[in-house]
């Protein structure tokens, strides 16, 4: 099957090659990440998940979205990109092992908010993709939209994030898009509050809002060209 995609590509390729640089690199970048998901490789580095901090999420989830569901198990709609602002995969990790927020914290910090930052996924400067807990969990890592999303953390800052992430991300957004029908939208953590008029907008305290802008645009719209099939952010 592979090997007629991959065809396909040379086809178009071949036919575009006088006149249209920027999607020949396109192309070829999906290229990629079609060989790629055929043997997408994800290392289980599981962070820290005991009973207690199943206990935070699900007060978390009472007191932010007024639910009290027996479980931390969510229905993904929509994946979240991030990056970690941590220059190295180490110090990512341990900022999501620990089960408690950090008093470092203080803007998200509050009565019932003491579930530390959490994700399923984080990719490695070189591309590595780590997945730290089960993806149908909530995670904490996207005030509003916790309750319906799948995080992917990036190691990472603004103007920083590698050709090899790039193909990464693509590779597992392609994967969870299989993997759950449900899944609708993509976006970038920075735009999380176009969600508000959504109903899969949740958290009821209106003074609960951080300013974001991960993990860029540059990033975003790289993703977009290379995943059409998902929505943007409803303000988008």
């Amino acid at each position: 099957m592979y090997d007629y995609y991959n065809t396909i590509f040379v086809n178009h390729l071949l036919a575009l090659m006088p006149y249209n640089h920027q999607m020949i690199k396109l192309l070829l970048l999906l290229l990629t990440v079609f060989t790629t998901i055929n043997a997408l490789e994800i290392i289980q580095r599981p962070i820290s998940f005991s009973e207690h901090r199943k206990a935070l999420t699900l007060e978390y989830i009472h007191s932010h979205y007024g639910l009290s569901p027996e479980d931390i198990t969510i229905t993904p709609k929509v994946i979240v990109v991030h990056f970690t602002a941590i220059p190295t995969l180490q110090g990512s990790f341990e900022a999501f092992d620990r089960e408690e927020l950090p008093s470092s914290r203080s803007d998200i910090s509050g009565k019932n908010a003491s579930a530390n930052v959490s994700v399923p996924y984080l990719i490695d400067r070189d591309g590595t993709i780590y997945q730290l807990m089960p993806d149908n969990w909530m995670g904490r890592h996207v005030i509003g939209l916790n309750y319906s999303s799948i995080g992917i953390e990036n190691v990472g800052k603004l103007g920083t994030l590698t050709d090899k992430q790039l193909e990464a991300n693509i590779a597992l957004i392609s994967h969870l898009q299989k993997k759950y029908s449900k899944i609708d939208y993509l976006i970038g953590h920075s735009d999380y509050r176009c969600f508000e008029a959504s109903p899969l907008w949740l958290e009821r305290d209106k003074n609960y809002r951080t300013e974001k802008n991960d993990p860029g645009e540059a990033f975003m719209n790289r993703l977009y060209q290379a995943i059409p099939t998902l929505k943007k952010a409803p303000c988008q």
